[in-house]
């Protein structure tokens, strides 16, 4: 079997067709989609970094607020001052004071700050002042000192970023300072450090699902940074980088990331689409294949015949199963076959009986000349003897077996009705009997070409068998055309046939065959008449199957015989089996 078979097209037409379009379209809509992603995630990050920085000004706006109201509130104020260097509460008066400091204190971080937001104010001897009464206070503790030894106390009134201060137990928090001093002697009475959360950050930053952001403040030290950022250069040099300055306390926000992580989930799915379609596609290939040669299995057993069939086994048929489009075509082809195997044996069969037809005439013509010279000296003599009666049987006679010696040519319907009056001429001396002949042709039908003999054995059946002893004999021909059809009418007006010999005599007629003149008897002819059979066989030969012969009783009581046949290049036309004389 051929390497590339149709079923194996098929699925390489399938593989080309489609396979390769779908994963055509699949890496186009992947680029797509990864480019479509990345510009909408760096427009929606664009949009968050805006609005975190917006929310970190509003933040120190806040901050801003409550430090510049606390330092220009004089009654808080006083109070700060009475409290500068208050190292313990040991008298209820500065009890009192310290309860209303962090009442104010809590106040005001409870109106404008949230809850990530811590306030603190340290007096001069390191007390320390909640805004919150329920805070722990160990890690403000822990790096007052240090927190305190930033402050610029040069910097009177005005906020001061101290950064980032760690403590093991808590979160970290980034820490503003602003020095609150008296209003005579212009010295620190307290210091206000307000602390805000990384946990303030983290809620900040959590609405960035890609990527990473880091904050850092004016010196470029990390505010908050969840990736080791760096405030002037990208991680790598396919990141995705932005950033946003906050003018207010001059931070830097950064917002940073890789087209990898953007485009990450995309080619997770679009690899992971990729690998289902092609083991799907192997499935379906490798169950293709069983399939197909499940289903090629038949086509290859038609082909296979077909091959043997045009190698000249002519007995080949396919083997048929189920009732599908194949097995229809299987059934159609094994009939076929069967058609055309039974057609070669009727042309076989054709070609021997045209042989033995040849050979006959062949004998036919061993001694005729012989014969003719013979006879036409005869009628010399006669002549010479004004035998006048004689000398016109011999013509006739001398006509007869030129027509003979030639039968194997074709003739004139117009020349085989002027034979039967010479016929019948040889027959009156013969049988010592008249027979009367009528000849009626359409002139359409005269010059018609048919084989020779095809008459004269009909009409010699009808004076054997029909007319003998019988007065006033009449035989009458009939010649006509219609739409192709030719018909000719052979009656006689003799003793007739009985309705039984009549329907054996069509049945073997009327087969759509040729016969074998060497097995069958020659049917109402004698001494070696052609007969019925050598006439029918014959005009079959010539004008095809479609030429039939039917006898029926005549309507002058003798045999009506009705030979049709379709002239050359016309579609067939039956005769009819009820016809009426």
């Amino acid at each position: 079997m051929s390497k590339w078979t149709y079923h194996r097209r098929i699925q390489l037409s399938f593989f080309l067709l489609i396979f390769l379009p779908l994963l055509a379209v699949s890496f186009i809509s992947y680029r797509f989609l990864s480019n479509e992603m990345v510009e909408k995630v760096k427009l929606s990050n664009d949009n968050v970094i805006n609005v975190i920085n917006e929310e970190i000004e509003r933040t120190i706006d806040d901050i801003s607020f409550a430090s510049h109201f606390l330092v220009n509130d004089m009654s808080f104020k006083q109070q700060l001052e009475q409290f500068s260097n208050v190292e313990r509460l040991t008298s209820f008066e500065t009890y009192q004071t310290f309860r209303e400091i962090e009442e104010g204190l809590s106040l005001i971080s409870s109106k404008t700050l949230n809850n990530n937001i811590h306030m603190y104010l340290i007096n001069n001897k390191n007390f320390i002042v909640s805004a919150s009464p329920s805070a722990r206070l160990e890690a403000i503790q822990q790096n007052s000192t240090q927190l305190l030894s930033e402050v610029n106390k040069g910097l009177a009134e005005n906020l001061q970023w101290l950064g980032m201060a760690n403590d093991p137990n808590t979160e970290s928090s980034y820490y503003i300072a602003r020095a609150i001093f008296d209003t005579t002697n212009k010295e620190i009475v307290s210091t206000l450090l307000i602390g805000i959360s990384e946990s303030y950050f983290v809620g900040l930053f959590k609405s960035i699902e890609f990527g990473n952001v880091a904050l850092f403040d004016a010196e470029g030290e990390a505010i908050f940074n969840n990736k080791q950022l760096h405030v002037e250069k990208a991680l790598v040099d396919s990141s995705l980088r932005l950033e946003s300055k906050i003018e207010k306390t001059n931070w830097t926000l950064v917002y940073e990331t890789t087209r990898e992580t953007l485009t990450g989930q995309i080619s997770r799915t679009f690899i992971t689409g990729i690998i289902s379609v092609s083991v799907l596609f192997l499935v379906f290939l490798l169950s293709s294949m069983i399939v197909a040669k499940r289903l090629y299995r038949p086509i290859f057993k038609l082909q296979r015949v077909v091959r043997q069939v045009g190698e000249g086994n002519l007995d080949s048929r396919i083997e048929v199963k189920g009732n599908d489009d194949l097995a229809a075509l299987s059934r159609s082809i094994n009939t076929m076959l069967d058609q055309i195997q039974q057609l070669i044996i009727d042309i076989e069969f054709e070609q021997e009986q045209k042989k033995i037809m040849e050979l006959e005439a062949l004998f036919m013509q061993i001694r005729p000349h012989f014969l003719i010279n013979t006879l036409n000296s005869i009628k010399c003599s006669l002549i010479l003897q004004q035998d006048r009666l004689h000398s016109q049987v011999i013509d006739s006679l001398m006509s007869l077996l030129r027509y003979y010696l030639k039968f194997h040519e074709e003739t004139t319907l117009q020349e085989e009705c002027k034979l039967l009056s010479n016929y019948l001429e040889v027959m009156k001396i013969r049988s010592e009997q008249t027979v009367e002949l009528h000849i009626d042709l359409q002139p359409e039908v005269k010059q018609l070409i048919i084989p020779k003999l095809i008459l004269q054995p009909v009409v010699e059946n009808a004076i054997v068998h029909g007319l003998l002893d019988i007065d006033n004999a009449k035989i009458t021909v009939t010649a006509t055309i219609h739409q192709g059809l030719v018909q000719i009418m052979i009656e006689d007006n003799g003793v007739g046939m009985d309705e039984e010999k009549l329907e054996q005599l069509n049945d073997y007629l009327t087969e759509q065959k040729p016969h074998d003149l060497a097995s069958e008897p020659n049917v109402f002819s004698q001494d070696g008449g052609v007969g019925l059979i050598n006439v029918i066989n014959r005009l079959r030969l010539t004008f095809g199957s479609s030429a039939v012969m039917k006898l029926y009783a005549g309507g002058q009581g003798g045999v009506l015989v009705i030979i049709q046949f379709l002239v050359p290049e016309q579609q067939p036309l039956l005769l009819q089996e009820d016809r009426h004389v």
